[in-house]
C-alpha cells in the first residue's frame, strides 16, 4: 500500500499561511528560510512545504476547484474547528450542508492567507447541522 505523505503548495504569503496550519490544524514547523520556505509536519507524520511563488504572487491563481481538505470525524468537530477560525481572526463561512453530487456533508470552505482554499468538512451530517 501506498500512502499519500507529503504535499507543496506554492503561496504568496509563506509566513502567514505557515502560522494558518500551525494554529488551526495543529502542525507543527520543522525549518523556514526568510519569508520562501517552510516546512511543517502534522501529528501524523504528514509533511507540508510550503514556498513562495511569484507567480501566485503576481496573481496567478490555482485552478477554480483546487483545494485542500480537512476531514472531519464529526460535525461538532467541523463548530470547531469554525470556532477556532474566528476566534483567531479568519474569515469563514458559517458551517453548513454541503450537497456535491455525492452523500451530503457539513462543513464550509474558506480561503488561507496566501490564497489556498481550505474544506473542513464531516461526512456525518448530524441533525442539528
Amino acid at each position: 500500500m501506498t500512502t499519500l505523505n507529503h504535499a507543496n503548495l506554492s503561496t504568496s504569503n509563506v509566513p502567514r499561511l505557515a502560522e494558518f496550519f500551525c494554529s488551526i490544524f495543529g502542525f507543527s514547523q520543522l525549518k523556514q528560510r526568510a519569508d520562501k520556505f517552510a516546512l511543517l509536519r502534522n501529528r501524523d507524520g504528514f509533511l507540508l512545504t510550503l514556498m513562495y511563488d511569484k507567480h501566485v504572487a503576481s496573481g496567478q491563481q490555482y485552478p477554480p476547484t483546487f483545494h485542500i481538505g480537512f476531514l472531519q470525524p464529526t460535525a461538532s468537530a467541523v463548530d470547531r474547528v469554525y470556532e477556532e477560525l474566528t476566534a483567531r481572526n479568519y474569515a469563514a463561512p458559517t458551517p453548513a450542508k454541503l450537497q456535491r453530487g455525492g452523500p451530503p456533508a457539513y462543513g464550509f470552505y474558506c480561503e488561507a492567507p496566501g490564497g489556498i482554499v481550505v474544506e473542513v468538512s464531516a461526512m456525518e451530517v448530524e441533525a442539528s447541522a
